[in-house]
């Protein structure tokens, strides 16, 4: 082929001059925009003009999003049941508190969160309570209430309330666990939470405690099989935790399977032995279907081994399987939104993380029929349990910490009449090691209410405000509340030496700031 070149000088002296025009004017355009981002982009990363759809529907245009879908579980409400025709509600315990913090970041991200993200006992058990601490059973059970602030047609709130035992230092057992962290492509500009998150619970681990690190992306690998302290010091640990670098598919199930695997090789006999999963909970490579994932979990719960999961990021973020995996694990999903919250779950929490207390732990009120007309439990939608099942022993429920507080909301409305009797609290258990339901019955008269809801606690208010909040946040059926009655309920119950309440106290303002 015979090349045809310019036959003039002018036309090379035409190209240059066209050269050096482009060039200055890209240094004009730069000077005016020197990260070179086009005119209708956020410089931090987000496309200004692309806001609506699956960008802003999750809520948040973050540093950690991630395209994607986020799945939740299906949004449903407690209804008024009408104690004539049945007055016992049946329930296992939840102290998880993930819902609260994922809802928390879209907020603080300028969104409110998806309602079928908002589940009441997680937004009310995410903060500090005022029950009588427990000292030779695993937990206190106390009952209190009020007439309601926001309904018109005489409702009054009762409050359940359940404080578990701390364990002192010498009754600490020690911990075999693993940490299974997803490194697939979508963890990204996640990961460097993940580690910083890390680093904490490291730091406060003890020297008798051991430690294995997995991962998973496309393939499954380990890092470190279980260690000691003794063995690795904390920082030779964290160094290993540090060089994880993300990218890939993300085959979950393998992960978990080899997380058991290593889980077990370090196996603890009368220590805690624990795997932790740190991931975005999106999994989209292997045969196995999260239901298969599931019952593995589950099977491994009968040898000794649980599963607690922590969650990161957005945009394709699912809240369902994390907290499915957990439930199932025996163990308790959170949900990292910010560094300070890694601090407060494991320089705070941890012992309530990590030592149980007591197990399958089942919740069964009977309402006296003569005093109560009606009632309504607010929260624990996925946490119900049919009545008849409160008394089998095979009945899976949810499990308490060393320490951990959980309550639980009623809305009732009384008859005025009866015999001074409100209701009964009944509970059955099974200790750490047991088989075995242990059963404990509270018996509450109407002495446990306020006259007025000024009359009743700081705590009790503040914590009407929180599940209140969150009701309005999943547009129940139930509530008519303005976000503004909820601030003037909150206020001035802020315990003001606590950061979780000063900080929901905000919360609650911005989330009126938004449209």
């Amino acid at each position: 082929m015979k090349i045809q070149f310019p036959r003039s000088i002018a036309y090379f002296n035409y190209l240059a001059l066209l050269a050096i025009s482009l060039i200055l004017g890209g240094c004009e355009k730069l000077l005016d925009n020197p990260l070179n981002t086009p005119d209708d982009m956020d410089t931090r990363g987000g496309d200004k003009k692309s806001l609506g759809g699956d960008f802003a529907e999750g809520g948040s245009t973050g540093g950690d999003y991630y395209p994607g879908t986020e799945k939740f579980g299906e949004l449903t409400y407690n209804g008024f049941v009408y104690t004539a025709e049945d007055n016992l509600s049946t329930f296992g315990i939840d102290v998880d508190n993930g819902s609260y913090t994922f809802g928390r970041k879209k907020i603080n991200e300028g969104h409110l969160p998806p309602k079928e993200s908002v589940r009441v006992e997680e937004y009310i058990n995410y903060f500090r309570q005022d029950y009588d601490p427990s000292v030779d059973v695993p937990f206190s059970v106390q009952v209190d209430g009020a007439p309601s602030p926001f309904r018109s047609d005489s409702l009054h709130i009762i409050r359940i309330g359940l404080q578990g035992r701390q364990l002192p230092g010498d009754e600490r057992r020690s911990w075999n666990l693993t940490f299974l962290i997803d490194i697939s492509g979508s963890m990204t500009s996640r990961l460097d939470l993940v580690k910083q998150s890390l680093y904490i619970l490291v730091d406060n681990m003890q020297e008798g405690d051991k430690i294995s690190i997995c991962t998973y992306a496309g393939s499954v690998g380990t890092v470190l099989t279980p260690t000691t302290l003794a063995e690795n010091d904390k920082e030779g640990i964290k160094g290993i935790i540090s060089d994880l670098q993300a990218g890939g598919s993300t085959a979950m199930a393998s992960g978990i399977q080899n997380a058991y695997d290593v889980n077990m090789s370090g196996f603890m006999e009368d220590g805690v032995n624990r795997i932790i999963i740190c991931s975005d909970g999106d999994a989209n490579v292997g045969p196995t279907s999260h239901e298969e994932i599931l019952e593995l979990i589950a099977s491994y719960v009968g040898n000794g081994i649980t599963l607690s999961t922590l969650g990161f990021g957005q945009g394709n973020y699912n809240d369902y399987l994390m907290e499915q995996l957990a439930d199932r694990g025996n163990g308790n999903y959170y949900y990292i939104d910010s560094l300070s919250e890694a601090e407060r779950l494991f320089s705070e929490e941890l012992t309530a993380v990590m030592e149980v207390i007591a197990k399958d732990v089942k919740v069964q009120v009977e309402f006296d029929v003569d005093a109560v007309i009606r009632y309504r439990l607010i929260g624990y939608e996925n946490r119900d349990i049919a009545d008849e099942d409160f008394e089998d022993e095979t009945t899976d429920a949810g499990e308490i910490g060393a320490g951990h507080r959980v309550t639980a909301l009623y809305e009732i409305e009384l008859s005025g009449s009866g015999a001074g009797n409100l209701l009964t609290v009944h509970l059955r258990y099974k200790l750490p090691d047991g088989e075995t339901d242990i059963p404990l019955d509270v018996p509450v008269t109407l002495n446990a209410l306020a006259g007025t809801f000024t009359e009743s606690s700081q705590r009790f208010q503040f914590t009407v405000g929180v599940a209140e909040f969150a009701e309005i946040l999943r547009v129940s059926p139930y509530v008519n509340t303005s976000l503004a009655d909820v601030e003037s309920i909150v206020a001035p119950a802020v315990a003001g030496d606590d950061d979780r309440d000063v900080e929901f106290l905000e919360l609650v303002r911005k989330a009126q700031t938004i449209d």
